[in-house]
């Protein structure tokens, strides 16, 4: 898991392009609640948000995910992580 979203592949295909695969922006990251480590995700379709909107929103996601930490990511010299905020 990463402080910054990635672009991923996904397979769409279609009868006439049956290797098709759309873009996507990803913000995983791990959830600890009462002791059990849940993995969350959030996933942006560059072609419905904008590269720039499915970028945007995934960070978001990782930047409130990671609230509890921001000072100590920004101490750590992690500045492009508070940047959007």
């Amino acid at each position: 898991h990463a402080l910054e979203p990635r672009i991923i592949h996904k397979p769409k295909p279609t009868k006439s392009n049956p290797n098709k695969t759309k873009e996507y922006y990803i913000a995983s990251w791990i959830e600890y609640v009462d002791g059990k480590k849940n993995h969350r995700s959030v996933l942006a379709a560059i072609d419905r948000f904008g590269k720039l909107g499915a970028y945007t929103k995934t960070k978001k996601a990782l930047m409130d995910a990671h609230r509890d930490n921001l000072e100590l990511l920004s101490f750590m010299g992690r500045s492009n992580m508070i940047k959007l905020m």
